[in-house]
């Protein structure tokens, strides 16, 4: 009796697994799992097991992208994407997970490359490390591009600058709905194994110890990792153009700006602005033009934060005043133009709206002053306290300097 009951056990424990029905309907928004890599893919399955098996309810994991070196990828492929004998198609298999849900592949497999284009095979000069940090850049961007989606970084694989600049980028670029995590293995003994890749469902014992562990003994946890989220506070991040040093240094900019904007200073004889240490030259028309909305800020309200009163600002109806256009040709005076028609503000005068709208022409003008500031200082909200900024509703427009009355200076 015993040997028919010890072979119905040994084929019973032979059976595939059936899949847990926990894992049926994930939940939240479609996720995206980056992770960075080096030869250790292990931290790859251990975080989806954390995301797919542990976490309840389960996340919907849609694709897995890796950023590693070539040494890296070609780990990658062979212990995870082989066919079948892939630790990620077991996992996968194991766990009841569909596999074709999750686009995992070659081409979801980022190579770091040096300045001649080709493949690092590791991180070793600052040249590289500045190519790592553009690469990561270029890749979380586009990442979180899909506001339907969210990203969860993982920074627990690869060499260390990996997952320090991953955390950096991702302090820049993240939503809210993105997570940053760590995976921690315990025992630690089991880290990088090579037969170790995520707690199985069937037991079994690993022998890397004097002592050998027991499947049912070994915990695999994600750390989420809180940072501070600068996206949405530094408007220039979203728009694609920056190198990794480049956004770097726009981002500390706009922190030491929040904190202490630098004067704007109005310089008649050169006809420029002067702010911090960047000079943004105007045509007289134009630099008159901005004195007079400066000269109004500085003898407005008094407040020294103001968003842009009736006494701080000028509506496009103001330039049809006389008033209005002799202070304009007053400060054009006092800059010794010698073209009659910019002095004399020749046009600006007519009374028949049917010809050129003395508004309009001021439209004009303030477009090319917000245009050449912007081209000088870069984009950015702090940017924006030293353009002609417009306020309050359409049709009621007024428009302003937002800098301090105290910031703004006449040289």
């Amino acid at each position: 009796m015993d040997a028919p009951h010890r072979v119905t056990a040994r084929k019973r424990a032979s059976r595939p697994l059936r899949p847990s029905p926990a894992f049926a309907e994930p939940t939240g928004p479609p996720t995206i799992l980056l992770s960075v890599a080096g030869l250790s893919p292990q931290v790859i399955t251990e975080t989806l097991y954390c995301l797919l098996v542990q976490r309840r309810p389960r996340a919907d994991v849609r694709e897995v992208h890796v950023l590693t070196t070539a040494v890296g990828k070609q780990r990658v492929c062979e212990d995870l994407l082989a066919p079948r004998r892939g630790w990620f198609h077991r996992f996968c298999r194991e766990y009841g997970i569909p596999a074709a849900r999750i686009r995992f592949n070659t081409r979801t497999i980022h190579v770091v490359s040096g300045a001649d284009g080709a493949f690092l095979d590791d991180v070793r000069t600052p040249e590289d490390n500045v190519r790592l940090a553009d690469a990561v850049l270029a890749l979380v961007r586009d990442l979180t591009r899909d506001p339907g989606r969210a990203l969860h970084a993982s920074v627990a694989g690869g060499r260390k600058t990996m997952g320090l600049l991953l955390g950096i980028v991702f302090q820049l670029l993240a939503r809210p709905q993105d997570r940053l995590s760590h995976v921690l293995v315990s025992p630690s003994e089991l880290e990088g194994q090579r037969d170790f890749f995520y707690p199985p469902r069937a037991p079994r014992m690993y022998r890397v110890t004097a002592a050998p562990i027991r499947s049912r003994d070994v915990r695999v946890e994600l750390a989420e990792i809180p940072v501070p989220l600068l996206r949405d506070h530094v408007p220039a991040i979203g728009t694609g153009e920056q190198s990794y040093s480049e956004l770097i240094a726009l981002t500390q900019r706009e922190l030491d700006w929040q904190t202490k904007p630098p004067p704007l200073v109005l310089e008649a004889r050169s006809r420029a602005l002067r702010i911090a240490e960047t000079t943004v030259r105007l045509t007289p028309l134009e630099f008159a033009v901005y004195t007079l909305f400066a000269r109004r800020r500085t003898a407005g309200c008094g407040r020294a934060e103001c968003p842009g009163c009736e006494r701080c600002a000028l509506r496009t109806d103001a330039f049809l005043e006389p008033e209005t256009l002799e202070a304009l040709r007053g400060i054009l005076q006092g800059l010794h133009v010698h073209d009659d028609r910019v002095a004399t503000l020749e046009g600006w005068y007519s009374t028949d709206l049917s010809k050129k709208d003395p508004r309009d022409r001021f439209l004009q003008v303030r477009s090319r002053i917000n245009r050449k500031v912007r081209q000088a200082l870069g984009v950015g909200r702090c940017v924006d306290r030293y353009l002609l900024a417009a306020t309050g509703k359409r049709g009621e427009t007024l428009y302003c300097i937002p800098a301090s009355r105290d910031l703004i200076r006449f040289g």
